[in-house]
């Protein structure tokens, strides 16, 4: 594959929006949306703007941001990874599983099994052909049965956790905790690879048009294959910080993660078709959701009337998507 083959198929697809202040408002609807939630949020709750609080719910989204970084290179390859949430709570029970062997080992190992899934996603994907929904729906349910197997249903708590155990998931550099510096960094470089390098034009080219891609020279598999393993490295990240925050290994960490992964990535612009979006517009959607979870918390809103309005909001983001595309 050539520099040159990948850009020139990545740009087959344009970006998504239209002029005059209607195609304005509609490339930007998602800067937009989370401007005025902020500020009518602001003036519902006296606490929402507090330094606390803002810190409290981006280090709350971190998980959720990491898991929705993954799934944006998924879903820009035109494909989903359902798989993602599964993914979170194996790695959470191998880093308390392993912690005794010191916190690298532990981290490590969850890492790795992230990755090792999104390898096996990949190839049930490319070898089998089977349609991702069918593949990671598949891994999905064999990881978590694997996890309450390996953990027999319960906990495995981590006693006396060292500091640098909890660092990850609990501390502080200066006065930003460490899983929003972590997270700001994976958004950085994740957008540097995705603007500059070969493999992630590649990335969109293969999701606007995969055979066009192929006959620009674009090894199309190995791209599906890697985008796989990036999603479970970042999925197995997440996993690791969640079990360093909560000193535990939960068998049901990470359920639903990928829903709302999915939902900030198409928040965010990110269309199911493949090739238009980014992670820009994906950490806009992971502040979305985090921000209205907030908000709705504050209010004393039930969980059950926040889950209508979040299936309100992933409608509305998949129409908007839709108008973006047609514009």
């Amino acid at each position: 594959m050539t520099d040159t083959a990948a850009t020139n198929a990545a740009t087959a697809h344009a970006k998504p929006g239209g002029r005059g202040l209607l195609g304005f408002l509609v490339r930007y609807s998602n800067v937009l949306a989370l401007v005025l939630l902020l500020v009518i949020a602001s003036l519902l709750s006296p606490y929402f703007l507090s330094p606390r609080n803002i810190l409290n719910v981006l280090r709350g989204a971190t998980m959720i941001g990491l898991v929705s970084i993954g799934m944006t290179f998924v879903i820009l390859n035109r494909g989903i990874d359902l798989s993602a949430g599964s993914i979170v709570g194996l790695s959470a029970a191998l880093m308390a599983a392993f912690a005794p062997y010191g916190v690298g080992v532990a981290a490590l190992v969850g890492i790795l099994a992230g990755v090792a899934v999104g390898l096996v996603n990949g190839l049930l994907i490319t070898w089998l052909r089977l349609q991702p929904f069918i593949a990671t729906l598949s891994t999905m349910i064999f990881v978590r049965g694997l996890v309450y197997i390996y953990t027999e249903g319960s906990n495995i708590i981590v006693r006396d956790a060292s500091p640098a155990f909890t660092f990850l998931g609990s501390g502080y550099i200066g006065p930003i905790p460490v899983p929003v510096v972590l997270f700001a960094i994976v958004w950085l470089i994740a957008a540097l690879v995705l603007r500059y390098t070969i493999f992630g034009r590649a990335i969109y080219a293969v999701g606007a048009n995969e055979e066009a891609a192929r006959l620009s020279g674009i090894a199309v598999e190995r791209n599906k294959v890697e985008v796989y393993m990036v999603s479970g490295l970042l999925a197995g990240l997440a996993g690791i910080v969640l079990a360093s925050r909560l000193t535990v290994g939960e068998p049901n960490a990470g359920t639903l993660y990928e829903l709302d992964a999915i939902a900030a990535t198409l928040i965010g612009g990110t269309t199911f078709d493949g090739g238009v979006g980014g992670v820009g517009g994906t950490v806009l959607g992971v502040l979305i959701l985090a921000f209205l979870s907030n908000v709705l918390n504050l209010l004393n809103v039930s969980p059950y009337s926040q889950m209508l309005l979040k299936g309100v909001i992933i409608v509305l983001a998949v129409v908007m998507s839709e108008w973006r595309k047609r514009r």
